[in-house]
């Protein structure tokens, strides 16, 4: 092998500049071509590379690499509604042009217009949160929970915070209540059991040093047999009996009633039974951008705005921008066009004409197998657990390519498809995809199985 000839085949970093000047940006040309040139020298020095035909090629591959971003879009077909490993909740498109707008120029995000002088970034969402859920004042934080740390950082430091151990959950990410509780200061009281809480174990575990009684909502899971839980109107009862605030950490952030079937208690309805405090996540089931949201008593409500911590959980002006736009929807009564709830609420034939549709163009393809099959689906993120949703699934399989592969070439594709395997088969759930995607995933399709 001739080292020297083959270290003089390597291009001039200017060479690869000119030719891939018109299609990359030139300071992305010049590190990536700087790395594989050194790279394929190293190889060369080593005795371990014999040509370098392909280095244009490597570097091609390379560049398109670099100039993608780590953040990108993905189709979801896996079914589950509000996955938090893809992003939660889509904004509507309106909201997502108000955050442009808000994000590309300067806003009033600390400015009263009216007085010309400062003023407070909560009080642009705090008249839609109490018009919409009837609370006397509201607060919004980074995410739920943020707002639960800040509840208990605010009213219970140092103090007993009263919890069945029925609702020491854990969520995402291995976060769990008690931890949360632990960093607040605040300290745990457990009553009842595993599966059995009642009112009088609430009641016994009541002293001196009792700030909040709380209930948590079971997120990801739901108990059924010999279980029985004390209900949130029992709770406010003995709240109202001893002087002690109830809080409610509803978790998935419902704000109005769906009609759905399931456990799951909206924050205006735990507002009218009279919950002193309620939280909730903004991207969940409101269908908004990752928000705390708490709703509430005023004179508790304005000791959190006080607190030195609710700067560090601050949101910013774009989280604000689509919050306060998801809100206005609902203020206008046009909360069912928002991604998540009409992906809740969308009718079993409408998904199953989505997946004829896709199925019907899917067919064309070679050594594809296409059938439409009727399923099942979840709104996950820890929203109403025991709810599953009909739906329909394009069910394929290859010839050639098992189901793993398959799915691992969908993943790779721009844009990515994200479905789920089942008994051999790969499943696009199309209650989770809209109509805009479906000639997407045909066009992934041709393009992912052409190459192959």
């Amino acid at each position: 092998m001739d080292r020297r000839r083959l270290l003089r085949s390597i291009p001039q970093i200017s060479k690869v500049v000119e030719r891939f000047k018109d299609s990359f940006p030139e300071e992305v040309v010049k590190r990536v071509a700087r790395e594989v040139t050194q790279r394929y020298r190293s190889e060369i020095m080593e005795g371990k590379r014999e040509s370098t035909e392909d280095i244009f090629e490597e570097i091609e591959r390379r560049l398109k690499e670099r100039v993608k971003t780590k953040l990108r879009r993905v189709i979801n077909a896996t079914g589950v509604i509000i996955s938090t490993n893809l992003g939660r909740a889509p904004l509507h498109k309106e909201v997502a042009e108000f955050v442009y707008e808000i994000a590309t120029g300067y806003s009033n995000l600390e400015y009263d217009l009216l007085r010309g002088e400062r003023g407070s970034r909560n009080s642009l969402i705090e008249d839609y949160l109490r018009e919409l859920t009837g609370a006397e004042a509201g607060l919004v934080v980074n995410n739920n929970a943020g707002a639960v740390f800040l509840v208990l950082n605010t009213l219970a430091h140092g103090r007993e915070v009263v919890v069945s151990r029925g609702e020491l959950v854990e969520i995402g990410g291995g976060f769990r209540i008690p931890d949360i509780m632990r960093c607040s200061g605040a300290v745990l009281v457990e009553v009842g059991t595993t599966n059995r809480t009642r009112i009088s174990d609430y009641e016994s575990a009541i002293s001196e040093n009792t700030a909040l009684l709380m209930k948590v909502h079971r997120s990801n899971f739901y108990m059924e047999g010999f279980v029985g839980e004390v209900s949130l109107e029992e709770l406010m009862s003995l709240g109202k009996k001893t002087g002690i605030p109830v809080y409610y950490d509803g978790g998935s952030g419902l704000l109005l009633d769906l009609g759905l079937e399931g456990s799951e208690v909206s924050m205006r309805r735990c507002v009218e039974i009279g919950a002193d405090l309620v939280s909730g996540s903004g991207d969940k089931l409101l269908g908004g951008p990752q928000a705390g949201i708490i709703v509430g008593r005023k004179d508790l409500i304005d000791k959190m705005k006080k607190n030195p911590m609710l700067r560090c959980l601050r949101v910013d002006k774009m989280t604000l921008a689509g919050l306060e736009m998801t809100l206005k929807l609902y203020l206008e009564g046009r909360h069912k066009e928002i991604p998540v709830i009409r992906m809740l609420t969308e009718s079993e034939e409408t998904v199953k004409r989505r997946a004829v549709r896709l199925g019907r163009i899917l067919k064309g393809l070679d050594k594809l197998e296409v059938r439409v099959i009727k399923e099942r689906a979840r709104p996950g993120g820890g929203s109403f657990p025991e709810l599953e949703l009909p739906t329909y699934c394009v069910s394929l399989k290859h010839e050639e390519i098992e189901a793993e592969e398959l799915s691992k070439i969908l993943r790779n594709s721009d844009p990515p498809v994200i479905g789920r395997i089942k008994e051999g088969r790969l499943l696009l759930d199309m209650r989770t995809v809209s109509e805009e995607e479906v000639p997407l995933i045909a066009g992934v399709f041709r393009s992912a199985l052409g190459k192959v």
